[in-house]
């Protein structure tokens, strides 16, 4: 069966005026909650989704819950900047904010319709006040949006319920993306979650953006033919880097407040080069058990003298963290028009929304013409939904939160992407398109630095490249023995205590 990411079923569905579908699955693979046969819409018979014309059956029909409240332990505004707080949850009232209006339409609906009350807790560590409510048998808070790394180490401290040993969930179903469900289970096992009941996801996503100002200045390649054309790759980006960046004083030295920059990013992109080359740190066995699996030196290698030559260049390519400074400056060097191409994530969309200067949205090129696909990270600081052990009536909150994300289908998720991001962020047509190929590459790695990063595997590409050595096969081979000695040991204390 054909799989589409979950941008291009919505877009798909908005383009022919039916209802919007965001999955990596045709409905003919979906399932219903509890169920193993497929729930499609009347008359879709495995069809595409673009002749999809009525919504998924409802996988929640019978539910009361009695009036009692379903609380949420969600992020605070401290938690890595107020850009960061959860906004996908809950709302007190009505909003001409499309995503605040989309979440507290959302939460009447299923409030009145199985009788409960949506509520939230936000914290700056969420995974410490997680973890102490559990570990203490407290079931006060049922439903978890822990940045990643919480949620990472809930799940070592098997704290954290199986999604997939939960009658009332079916992590299968349209709404729940698929790319994380399939490379982040364990022996079949889901701890954690992420689809349309969540906007966070979308907003970490590791990303390219480019000044087109720069672009018509220099009479440079239009990125968007470039990408159309599959001629996208590293060399082109350091070719087209070299043409604009200039010393502006002439004084011979950085200066991130009046130089230009072939590339403005900060040190995450270390990472990015290695997911955008289809490198990934963690793969699966026959048994859904994350191994790592044989790498090919030489072509990491080949990997790191092309993103070597992008990075360490200071005068072409200015990281933040890399030269002491933060994302305010970051920001404004590519809103002044002195970065040709921004390396952030998604999120940093909304906050060049006053951005006088033209730009463009691109994904982060291919190693080469000959790669098939392109590849992208999502940032830790995302949310990811999860269920405590604690919880008691798990078969009803389960159910619940199916509900929740089935329902965000239909308005949380047309509300960020057709109305927020390109009715109101997105500058031309093409970024639409862009975003499309962004998500459809998305890769979520158990192994890498974002997520667990079992015996610092995932921390060799960017600690080299940040050194500016290709000794891949040397450091490889000093880790990956405790490596896997360490990921052995914590799945087996996963799997037999959960």
């Amino acid at each position: 069966m054909k799989k589409l990411t979950a941008f291009l079923l919505v877009l798909v569905m908005l383009l022919t005026s039916v209802f919007i579908v965001s999955c990596q699955n045709t409905p003919a693979e979906t399932t219903g909650a509890g169920g193993n046969e497929a729930t499609e819409p009347a008359g879709t018979e495995g069809e595409t989704t673009a002749a999809v014309t009525e919504r998924y059956p409802d996988p929640v029909e019978d539910l009361d819950l009695g009036g009692n409240t379903v609380t949420f332990l969600v992020i605070d505004g401290n938690f890595n900047g107020a850009d960061w707080e959860s906004q996908d949850i809950f709302e007190e009232e009505d909003s001409t904010d499309p995503i605040a209006s989309a979440v507290y339409k959302r939460n009447q609906t299923l409030e009145s319709k199985y009788h409960a009350k949506i509520a939230q807790v936000e914290e700056t560590s969420t995974g410490t006040v997680a973890k102490k409510a559990i570990n203490s048998g407290s079931d006060e808070y049922q439903v978890l949006m822990c940045d990643t790394k919480s949620t990472l180490s809930l799940v070592q401290s098997c704290l954290l319920r199986d999604l997939n040993s939960i009658p009332t969930m079916n992590m299968k179903n349209p709404w729940w993306d698929q790319n994380m469900v399939t490379n982040c289970s364990i022996a079949g096992k889901n701890f954690f979650a992420t689809g349309d009941i969540s906007i966070m996801d979308n907003d970490a996503t590791w990303i390219m953006m480019f000044n087109k100002k720069t672009v018509k200045d220099f009479d440079l390649e239009s990125p968007y033919d470039l990408v159309r054309n599959n001629q996208w790759t590293f060399d082109k980006m350091y070719e087209m880097m070299q043409q604009v960046h200039k010393d502006e004083n002439g004084n011979g030295k950085v200066d991130y407040d009046v130089d230009s920059f072939g590339f403005v990013t900060h040190n995450s992109s270390l990472g990015a080069f290695y997911y955008a080359a289809g490198l990934k740190v963690i793969d699966k066995d026959a048994d859904d058990m994350p191994m790592f699996p044989e790498q090919n030196a030489e072509y990491v290698n080949l990997v790191l003298e092309k993103s070597i030559k992008l990075w360490t260049d200071k005068t072409v390519t200015w990281s933040a963290d890399r030269d002491g400074y933060g994302a305010v400056e970051l920001q404004q060097i590519f809103e002044q028009g002195r970065g040709l191409f921004l390396g952030e994530v998604m999120q940093l969309v909304f906050r060049l929304r006053e951005m006088e200067i033209e730009f463009g949205l691109i994904p982060f090129p291919k190693y080469d013409s000959s790669q098939k696909n392109y590849g992208h990270f999502v940032h830790s600081t995302t949310a990811l939904l999860s269920i405590p052990v604690s919880v008691k009536n798990y078969e009803q909150i389960g159910a619940f939160v199916e509900a929740m994300a089935y329902e965000s289908m239909y308005t949380l998720t047309p509300a960020y992407y057709e109305t927020a991001m390109v009715g109101k962020y997105f500058r031309d047509p093409e970024s639409k398109d862009m975003l499309d190929i962004i998500l459809a590459s998305r890769t979520f790695d158990l192994g890498s630095t974002h997520m667990f990063d079992w015996g610092a595997v995932g921390s060799i590409f960017p600690n080299l490249l940040n050194k500016g050595s290709t000794a891949y096969a040397s450091e490889y081979q000093k880790k990956i023995k405790s490596a896997r000695t360490r990921l052995t040991k914590e799945l087996n204390k996963i799997l037999k205590e959960t």
